[in-house]
């Protein structure tokens, strides 16, 4: 895995906060998917293991803290098998298509029925996750039978619900 850019919080996971105009390794091998938030990144290992770097004001780095990590630290030891990032959250799915998330949480992108923040991983859906992906706000997956859910922030109507009404649990797009 390597990176470069910004690194104002530490996101590129090269143990600094310099920000990079050429390529810097971050993981020598077995990098098998990587997203990348406004100030965070995470990235699944081929056994199945997620890591997250950057900053983690508001948890998305699910490590249990709010601490800012300019090094990868593992959040899952094995499982994942997909992973999203929006500006200030994060999505994954395990490998028994359960859905996971973590970080802000105040227009509902976690889809938990909440807007509580959360700084470690909270399951979302059980099962019959088969992709995921993040906006700024909000949050989308599809399921095994192909349906289209979505959650979080909709002032524009980015759930494709037909409203414009904030959802806090995942709805049927």
């Amino acid at each position: 895995l390597w990176g470069m850019g910004y690194n104002w919080k530490g996101q590129l996971g090269d143990g600094t906060t310099s920000s990079r105009n050429t390529p810097v390794k971050v993981v020598d091998s077995g990098v098998t998917a990587v997203a990348a938030g406004k100030y965070h990144s995470l990235f699944i290992k081929s056994d199945g293991s997620l890591w997250t770097m950057g900053w983690n004001y508001y948890g998305e780095l699910g490590d249990g803290t709010t601490t800012q990590r300019n090094s990868p630290v593992k959040v899952v030891d094995s499982g994942v098998t997909a992973v999203a990032a929006g500006n200030y959250h994060s999505l994954f799915i395990k490998s028994d298509g359960s859905l996971w998330g973590m970080g802000v949480n105040s227009s509902g992108q976690l889809g938990d029925g909440t807007t509580t923040n959360r700084s470690i991983p909270v399951k979302i859906v059980n099962s019959g996750i088969t992709a995921v992906a993040a906006g700024s706000s909000h949050s989308l997956y599809t399921t095994t039978d192909g349906t289209l859910w979505a959650m979080g922030n909709n002032g524009i109507g980015q759930l494709g619900d037909g409203t414009t009404t904030q959802r806090i649990s995942p709805v049927r797009s």
